[in-house]
């Protein structure tokens, strides 16, 4: 599905105005249009009627607790090109697994921020999956009999793969990670290597590795899937708009 980023027709399934009338406002000033008719109650997936050909679905886990996989495989049967993210007051691994393998395309908090939240749909719109990384590696290190999948960013719920200790953030060296965040300020390749002090064709190494290692396919890509998922250095807190 091709990713219109002027316009993103959105559908929200929330189980209170609260949560909403939040996420109506946290997306009001981005490329996310949110349909003014929202949908509770039913268990069953959208349906195909044309008030709900959107692009993205929204899925609260508290209005169909336990259902919320069976709500979010049969919306992709429904609109499989669509994507689904599905968002939870509270990390669950058994649900994010849950939902994941039922087709969804990303699992997020309530409670992040509203501009790696839109970061987040943003990724999910250029086809990966996403999820709280931190909260998903400190679960394999507690827990040594939950399924290892690959942690972060993948092509898919389809193939999403097993490792050990190999996620994409363990496997990012310092260098490829201060390059990174080089990245997230928009910095040329001339202006990281100047930065770095290190030559210019050493800094496309890099970055070509960092490409494979995330699995992304531009450094636009990359940006913001740093955004979702690295720690921020001081100086980008500091600069105002960061994204």
């Amino acid at each position: 599905m091709a990713y219109d980023v002027s316009r993103v027709s959105t559908t929200l399934f929330c189980k209170t105005s609260m949560l909403r009338e939040g996420l109506k406002h946290t997306l009001l000033n981005s490329h996310f249009s949110v349909h003014s008719q929202n949908f509770v109650g039913e268990r069953s997936g959208a349906d195909s009627s044309e008030e709900t050909s959107s692009a993205l679905f929204i899925v609260d886990v508290n209005l169909y607790h336990d259902g919320t996989a069976d709500f979010v495989r049969d919306t992709k049967q429904r609109h499989p090109t669509a994507r689904v993210v599905v968002i939870a007051d509270e990390f669950s691994l058994d649900c994010m697994m849950s939902v994941l393998q039922a087709g969804a395309d990303g699992y997020c908090l309530s409670t992040v921020e509203c501009e790696v939240l839109v970061k987040y749909l943003d990724l999910v719109m250029l086809g990966a999956t996403v999820f709280p990384s931190a909260m998903f590696l400190a679960s394999l290190s507690t827990n040594e009999t939950v399924p290892r999948v690959e942690a972060v960013v993948s092509d898919g719920p389809e193939s999403l793969q097993a490792i050990s200790a190999s996620s994409p953030i363990r496997t990012l060296s310092s260098r490829e990670a201060e390059i990174l965040h080089c990245l997230m300020q928009g910095a040329p390749n001339k202006i990281i290597a100047r930065k770095l002090e290190v030559a210019e064709a050493t800094v496309k190494v890099h970055i070509k590795a960092i490409l494979r290692k995330i699995r992304v396919s531009n450094r636009t890509q990359a940006a913001m899937w740093a955004v979702a998922h690295l720690p921020r250095s001081n100086g980008d807190e500091a600069r105002p708009g960061a994204r």
